[in-house]
């Protein structure tokens, strides 16, 4: 009841007279936020709105797009899409949480925090060319770049975006990003994952003023940390590390490509395709055996294999089947939406594990660094 014991007005479709647009990928709880604040309502009368008994926001303060997210069962979605006059299944297109899939998982609504794990929380959307303050659906990944090329997103410490305009590299890897995934599938966008996990790689095992090549030209680390003083993350390198080693990803992606090719054929030697990296990327024509060890834990699963015809339909499925195991095929197209078949994990130490998997005892190549839900085993001798 309000102060002079009326009842409380329900919101309904015209109190909501301004659409906001529909974010593909966008978080249902970010989706409300903006609908509420564009119409001058308050966010929890919204959710009243959608459900018969009372959410409980998890945290003080009311419910908050970076932190939680809001899952509806299909009675509460009908009433969403009613409200803000669209179809239940544009709705299911634009916010993951709401697709048909998802509703099996939720008979009653329910407001949950974002997991803690990497690669769990949610991404700020692009204030450019979406809108300032929407959140992502990370759907697994800890960043990627935003489709306009100014912003990567990423879901780390809380979230952040960086802004690429000062490094107009950024800008040219994700075209050539682009052309990589439109030329080879979905292939093209593992491999970028692959090469992405080498240079992470590189960027935490080389040390500063070093990097290879620096007695007889300019070092990656060099290079890397001349971008991270461009963007203006002199005092967040760790956070700008996965934008600034992009454009010798892509390069690494194409040479990854170049052995895949490669592979299939008689004679294929892993060691000629070393040397390419090396001259493509290694100024002083060498690498450390820190350096050179991500580049042998791919090749080892990238193994040369003898000659014969893939399976699949297209020219796309063949070059994917020729990929290890431990390469999932990417639910959704675009840059950075292929997971990599090298497991470590950049912020957790590279040489160690913090839990060692059961079933392997961290000998397969899944679960060197972390315990792997589908772990493929002891290695074959």
């Amino acid at each position: 009841m309000t102060p002079n014991g009326s009842a409380p007005v329900p919101i309904t479709a015209d109190a909501l007279p301004l659409r906001v647009p529909l974010i593909h990928g966008e978080t249902t709880l970010s989706f409300l936020h903006r609908t509420a604040t564009a119409n001058g309502r308050e966010l929890p009368k919204l959710l009243g709105a959608l459900v018969d008994t009372g959410l409980k926001a998890p945290e003080e303060g009311g419910p908050a797009p970076h932190r939680e997210e809001v899952l509806l069962p299909a009675e509460g979605i009908a009433r969403l899409a009613a409200l803000v006059q669209r179809e239940p299944e544009q709705l299911a297109r634009a916010l993951p949480s709401t697709h048909p899939a998802r509703l099996a998982d939720t008979e009653t609504a329910r407001i949950e925090p974002w997991p803690k794990e990497l690669g769990a929380g949610p991404l700020p959307a692009c204030p450019l060319c979406m809108e300032p303050g929407a959140w992502l659906a990370a759907a697994g990944h800890r960043w990627r770049p935003c489709p306009c090329g100014r912003r990567w997103m990423a879901g780390d410490d809380g979230g952040y975006t960086v802004d690429t305009g000062p490094v107009p590299d950024l800008g040219r890897a994700l075209n050539a990003h682009r052309a990589l995934v439109h030329r080879l599938g979905p292939l093209g966008d593992a491999l970028l994952a692959d090469a992405h996990q080498v240079m992470l790689w590189w960027w935490v095992s080389i040390p500063r003023r070093r990097g290879p090549g620096r007695d007889r030209g300019t070092g990656v680390a060099t290079v890397w940390q001349e971008r991270e003083d461009a963007l203006g993350m002199t005092r967040h390198r760790r956070r700008a590390a996965p934008v600034v080693v992009y454009p010798e990803a892509v390069t690494l992606a194409e040479l990854m490509w170049k052995w895949e090719e490669r592979r299939r054929k008689r004679g294929a030697v892993a060691e000629a395709w070393v040397e390419d990296v090396v001259a493509q990327l290694v100024p002083a024509g060498a690498l450390s055996r820190q350096e050179r060890t991500p580049l042998d834990y791919w090749l080892e699963q990238h193994r040369a294999e003898p000659t014969g015809k893939p399976k699949g339909r297209t020219g796309a499925e063949r070059r994917w089947n020729r990929l290890p195991a431990l390469h999932r095929r990417p639910t959704e197209p675009g840059p950075f939406r292929a997971s990599s078949c090298l497991m470590w994990v950049y912020g957790l130490p590279l040489t160690a594990t913090t839990a060692v998997c059961p079933r392997c005892n961290g000998r397969a190549p899944s679960c060197r660094w972390v315990p792997y839900s589908e772990c493929t085993g002891r290695p074959k001798r």
